[in-house]
């Protein structure tokens, strides 16, 4: 009678320590993996709708740049809903809460017709609110990397590469913000050329980085060689492009491209470190 007694308590604790671990390696009800692609897609929403209401104010109101700012606005409110209720971490609680004042500043202004006026207080504002969103990335990243220690078959480096993959969503649309910015400001032309250059080099860097990474599929690597050929023609002319003396619709369209190839590249690594479980 004692040992059945024993054996069911035995029973009992591994469910509980089962559920317990279930529980800590994942962000909430989602994954840390998932959790990092969708704080990482803050980023780059963050300066899509930068560079979206930047492109409305210097005229260039097509029925593409509008639906891009008002969608962009609803999926970044809806995902910083999800983030916070998942969160459990009292760090990136805090980080959120931060990123929530920055979006209700934000917000206000691009809620606004699109004016100059309005730019000069997004190009003041939007690195802030970027830097916020990236607190959040990093915290979430640093959570996941404590729990990791416990659980080995969570791959802490594939977790790192999700978020440096998905930071390329950003730098896409960060390159044709300053891009932009620097056609609409003349005057600021230097202090964007230096954002600018040190972006465009960031972006180049990874896409070597993750072109020999261990974790790349046929899919991946096919799509990296897409973005590889999409870059070339900036790459090879990086003065010209830093001087903005490019057609600010093709960098519009090119930066796009890159964002929905990343995108891809990032949802695919994604897939990788859930085979990997």
């Amino acid at each position: 009678m004692k040992a059945k007694i024993k054996t069911t308590l035995v029973t009992v604790m591994l469910l509980i320590t089962y559920a317990v671990t279930a529980q800590t390696q994942n962000f909430g009800s989602i994954n840390y993996n998932k959790a990092i692609n969708i704080s990482g897609k803050q980023r780059m929403l963050s300066q899509k709708m930068s560079k979206a209401y930047l492109l409305m104010s210097k005229g260039v109101n097509n029925e593409k740049i509008k639906k891009e700012l008002n969608s962009s606005k609803f999926i970044f409110e809806r995902q910083l809903d999800i983030l916070n209720q998942n969160a459990k971490n009292s760090s990136t609680k805090l980080f959120l809460k931060k990123v929530y004042r920055l979006w209700s500043e934000f917000r206000g202004i691009i809620d606004e017709t699109a004016s100059i006026k309005n730019s000069q207080q997004i190009m003041a504002l939007n690195t802030e609110l970027l830097n916020a969103c990236h607190q959040v990335v990093q915290s979430i990243e640093m959570s996941s990397n404590y729990n990791n220690q416990f659980f080995k078959n969570n791959d802490q480096e594939l977790i790192k590469t999700i978020n440096i993959s998905g930071k390329q969503r950003m730098l896409s649309q960060r390159l044709c913000l300053y891009f932009t910015a620097i056609k609409i400001f003349p005057k600021n032309k230097m202090e964007y050329q230096v954002v600018l250059d040190k972006v465009f080099d960031e972006f180049s860097d990874v896409i070597s980085y993750l072109l020999i990474s261990t974790y790349n599929t046929t899919e991946i690597e096919e799509e990296i060689g897409v973005v590889m050929a999409t870059w070339e023609q900036y790459q090879a002319n990086k003065r010209k492009f830093l001087e903005a003396d490019f057609e600010l619709t093709d960098v519009y369209s090119v930066t796009n491209d890159l964002t929905k190839s990343f995108n891809k590249i990032t949802g695919l690594y994604e897939l990788v470190a859930e085979s990997q479980k």
